[in-house]
């Protein structure tokens, strides 16, 4: 009987493997050579070899610029540049980017920018000890989490106004799931732009430093909101 049961649980594993390699997806990434993509540098791969020259310049800046802010070692996630809906169907992009922990970052043509990369690989470096526990438990707000890739980023712009309400809304959006709801009342735009305003109040009121410190005492299991209120409080 064990035996038996072990020997179901192997096969239906092995079943979903095949179906799920079969099936367009993020989990793609674990061999992007097998949907068609070239490593044009280690880690980093596209659809279109032939403008490696171009990509690679693009990643450079936005992996430099993530690092002068954390003021660390740049984060050196694998990479999906996709020039092709195509392409980005077949990874499960959806808008212009994504990043997955600080295992992957993948975009679509549209994301193929330095803004784009920088926001992502701020996400990819932010994320750098999350694992499967916090998906339950967030070491950050979504608010922060999406504000500080924006900051940090300079990326998406919006040029319209941010008022004090609009910056209260954006502080409730504590999970990811939230984001939905945000961007139907506010906007894509206008709900980065306020969390990115409220990145920016902390760096002003306590500096890098303290935005840094933030971080680091959040990804060591501290209360984000209560480090927070401790620094600001300062």
């Amino acid at each position: 009987m064990i035996a038996r049961t072990f020997s179901f649980i192997g096969n239906a594993a092995f079943a979903a493997m095949i179906v799920g390699a079969a099936l367009p997806g993020t989990h793609r990434v674990i061999a992007p050579q097998a949907y068609g993509l070239s490593e044009i540098a280690p880690r980093v791969w596209s659809d279109a070899p032939q403008r490696a020259d171009e990509f690679l310049a693009l990643v450079a800046v936005a992996k430099t610029r993530v690092s002068k802010f954390f003021r660390d070692a740049p984060p050196n996630p694998t990479l999906i540049l996709c020039t092709t809906k195509a392409c980005a169907q077949t990874f499960g992009i959806r808008g212009n980017g994504l990043s997955i922990a600080d295992m992957a970052v993948m975009v679509a043509p549209g994301g193929l920018t330095r803004g784009t990369l920088t926001h992502e690989m701020t996400h990819s470096r932010l994320h750098r000890s999350m694992g499967l526990r916090n998906i339950v438990r967030q070491p950050y707000p979504t608010w922060f989490d999406e504000g500080l890739a924006t900051h940090v980023a300079d990326h998406p712009r919006w040029n319209g106004q941010i008022t004090r309400e609009h910056r209260v809304y954006v502080r409730n959006v504590r999970r990811f799931w939230q984001l939905r709801d945000a961007f139907r009342v506010l906007g894509v735009g206008r709900t980065y732009s306020a969390a990115a305003a409220e990145v920016e109040l902390i760096e002003r009121q306590v500096g890098r430093a303290g935005v840094l410190e933030l971080i680091a005492r959040a990804e060591a299991g501290e209360r984000f909101d209560e480090v927070h209120e401790a620094l600001m409080a300062r």
